[in-house]
């Protein structure tokens, strides 16, 4: 089983291929669970911007971070691919990470759509859950496809990372 969710941008498809594949490195910028992200070191695809990713995740789910290598950079067709690791989560998380294909398509000059692809990597005792991994990463890719059409459309974070930035410094406050 594969999720696949797609989203109409107002903006031209190069807006939104500048956030997601150009400035791939860049996720924390808009994405509301990412308050920090870095390069991979290391060789980098062809007109890669990285090997890849180290996403870190808010505190609520510290000191997990996912690391995201490109399997494919294809700035032409607007395709990337990732093979994502989770580290530092629970042992009994049945997931060991997902792989996924994010493609922008030019509708016409003023608009884009945006399709996210994924399948779960289940731990080796939750292969039979692969379909219901899969299933449940289906919110999180929807809300990422919010959150690049918020940013490409209006330059600014998408409200819900501007509250998981607020809720963070609280947490950490207190």
């Amino acid at each position: 089983m594969t999720s696949k969710n797609s989203i109409t941008v107002k903006a031209p498809a190069s807006a939104a291929w500048k956030l997601i594949g150009d400035d791939f490195v860049a996720v924390n910028r808009w994405m509301a669970a990412i308050p920090r992200a870095e390069a991979i070191e290391g060789p980098a695809l062809p007109g890669a911007p990285a090997k890849g990713r180290y996403s870190y995740l808010f505190h609520k789910f510290a000191p997990m971070y996912q690391e995201e290598v490109l399997t494919q950079f294809d700035p032409e067709a607007m395709t990337l691919s990732v093979d994502v690791t989770l580290h530092k989560g629970s042992k009994a998380m049945p997931m060991k990470g997902y792989t996924s294909t994010v493609i922008v398509r030019a509708i016409n000059d003023a608009t884009c759509e945006v399709t996210w692809i994924g399948e779960a990597t289940p731990k080796w005792f939750a292969k039979p859950m692969r379909g219901m991994l899969t299933k449940g990463l289906d919110a999180g890719f929807i809300r990422s496809l919010e959150e690049i059409q918020h940013f490409v459309e209006t330059g600014q974070p998408h409200p819900r990372k501007v509250e998981k930035i607020k809720s963070e410094a609280a947490a950490l406050a207190a």
